[in-house]
């Protein structure tokens, strides 16, 4: 059985190593905590360095475990550093694409891996993504927002034109390293935020005529599509009784869900047969956060318990991953 986890997590060696070096430029240092190395970004996000995250050998023997077969390997998200200056963020882009290029090559039977790219300067983002199309790369992560910069917005349409044309998946990954007010407490920026930004993100690329200018584009939600599913019946009613959300589109929000793809990381067995009871199976891709704790331990049983038949199954479990992915 083929199994594609099309969202999960890396930091390359190379990118720990220019970090120890170059941190200062991007708020953040390494620390040790009870023999154990973390990132300390903005002096207040901790995340793991040691184990599987960096370790590419140690997450095969996980992978073969839960029957994962590859891997659409994605850095942790805070390396994208939407807040950091063109220079720097382009630089540890180049770092971390460059250390992706040479995993895919070391290991291509378990690991298909996708760039990251400088989004807060649109056009070297573009640039970018370019080039780690050329050395093999097959997509790329990028966040919901840069700072208060949204997706929308008209100086992002030459990344957008990039990746329409090159063909390349873009997985949308939220992080905010310290969020404020309410989302500060109970793991809320996580819980809540997270699926917040995800979703607001994906009604500007709707509302914003993104996705009508640029047809060919296919866009993984990752955390099961956000807050989006709940939403899309209140944009169609939107764009029903308001001016400005059918200035960009000619036609209901909904009916550009098909440009978007969800992961199963829902927490929710009910939620995950409601997105393939409404968006249908080859809609929904695998994806575990691996190997961070808030993700799915047992993804190909939580594909199974939704009782599909094995043509519906096959797609969620692999077969819409290669269509993305080009394999």
């Amino acid at each position: 059985m083929d199994v594609i986890d099309m969202h999960n997590h890396f930091i390359a060696p190379e990118v720990i190593e220019f970090l120890a070096r170059e941190g200062k430029h991007f708020a953040t240092r390494i620390v040790e905590r009870d023999g154990r190395r973390f990132f300390l970004i903005q002096e207040k996000a901790m995340r793991p360095i040691d184990g599987p995250i960096s370790n590419a050998q140690a997450r095969i023997v996980d992978m073969e475990r839960e029957g994962v077969t590859a891997q659409a390997v994605s850095c942790v998200p805070f390396l994208m550093y939407p807040d950091a200056d063109t220079a720097a963020a382009l630089a540890i882009a180049q770092v971390n694409n460059d250390a992706m290029v040479a995993l895919g090559a070391r290991d291509p039977g378990h690991f298909v891996p996708l760039a990251s790219v400088p989004m807060q300067n649109p056009a070297a983002a573009a640039k970018e993504l370019e080039r780690a199309a050329k050395l093999g790369l097959r997509g790329v992560e990028i966040p919901p927002k840069v700072v208060e910069r949204q997706l929308d917005e008209p100086e992002f349409e030459v990344f957008w034109e990039a990746a329409e044309s090159l063909r390349m998946v873009i997985c949308i990954h939220p992080f905010e390293a310290a969020p404020a007010g309410a989302l500060g407490r109970y793991f809320l920026g996580n819980l809540v935020g997270n699926l917040y930004d995800t979703g607001l993100a994906a009604a500007l690329l709707i509302y914003g005529g993104v996705l009508e200018r640029h047809p060919d584009l296919r866009i993984v939600l990752y955390h099961a599509g956000g807050a989006l599913p709940a939403l899309v019946g209140r944009l169609d009613m939107g764009y029903r009784l308001v001016p400005e959300c059918r200035a960009a589109i000619p036609r209901p929000p909904s009916s550009y869900a098909n440009q978007f793809y969800f992961d199963i990381i829902a927490h929710s067995r009910g939620m995950l047969g409601h997105l393939v009871k409404t968006y249908g199976a080859d809609r929904l891709v695998v994806g575990t956060d691996y190997p961070l704790p808030a993700g799915l331990a047992h993804p190909v049983e939580e594909v199974k318990a939704l009782g599909l038949d094995a043509v519906d199954e096959s797609k969620i479990l692999a077969a819409n991953a290669r269509h993305l992915l080009r394999l």
